[in-house]
């Protein structure tokens, strides 16, 4: 008995009787059976082992994705030389988490991959990162424009104060960007207008700083020459001199 032919038919073979919900389900799942054929023929030369179907078959359950998305999935892994379950299911979770479910979602998520990645090389370059970035330095990133949505030319404002610092490190960097969000700064107009703002409050608190001490400086000379006057007339001896 052909395994494959006997696994396909137990799983997709529609039976007469169903009811209407379960006929769109088997065409649902005859749609499956001729990806999960493809996929066999194309990237294990029709010997896939049988633990495959059941994988791609939850695969198909756990993530939603379409047929065109299955195939896509196996595609990527198979042009990196990474045919095996573990990083297929790597690949499915980070899809599936970027809520990547139709071949659209896929597109988008393709775009703004490509999107990141100029981000990370642009960033790397003006660091002078020519190593390239660590994964740590990247997840920075990608958090600075997945979740905060901040355009290289935000970015780049953060990128330049790194100039007001010696050895400035990605940590420093990620606190000044993490303020800003904090602040609900969004736009490149927002973040200058507030660094202008705290540029003023800091010269108005540095002359501040500067009026006390020297008021303070003059009080004390004062109370310097007070205490020599007043040494001066107890010391009947000093007066004479």
């Amino acid at each position: 008995m052909d395994l494959q032919e006997s696994t396909l038919h137990n799983l997709y073979t529609p039976n007469l009787t169903m009811s209407k919900e379960k006929v769109e389900q088997t065409a649902k799942n005859e749609a499956r059976a001729k990806v999960i054929d493809h996929i066999n023929n194309m990237y294990f030369q029709g010997i896939m082992g049988p633990s495959w179907y059941n994988d791609i078959d939850l695969w198909f359950t756990k993530y939603q994705f379409d047929e065109q998305v299955m195939i896509a999935l196996f595609d990527y892994c198979y042009k990196r030389s990474a045919l095996h379950r573990n990083y297929i299911q790597t690949v499915a979770e980070a899809w599936a988490s970027n809520q990547v479910k139709t071949w659209s979602d896929l597109d988008q998520y393709y775009e703004k991959q490509e999107s990141l990645n100029k981000f990370k090389k642009t960033i790397a370059k003006k660091l002078g990162k020519h190593s390239g970035l660590t994964q740590y330095e990247e997840a920075y990133i990608e958090n600075w424009v997945l979740n905060f949505g901040y355009d290289m030319n935000v970015i780049e404002i953060a990128l330049k104060r790194t100039t007001l610092k010696q050895n400035p490190t990605f940590e420093y960097i990620n606190s000044v960007i993490c303020d800003w969000h904090d602040r609900n700064l969004k736009t490149p107009a927002e973040v200058q207008s507030f660094l202008e703002q705290r540029k003023k409050q800091e010269k108005s608190t540095k002359d501040l700083k500067a009026k006390v001490s020297k008021s303070s400086y003059e009080q004390r000379n004062y109370d310097n020459l007070d205490f020599l006057y007043a040494n001066q007339v107890s010391n009947p001896a000093s007066q004479q001199t």
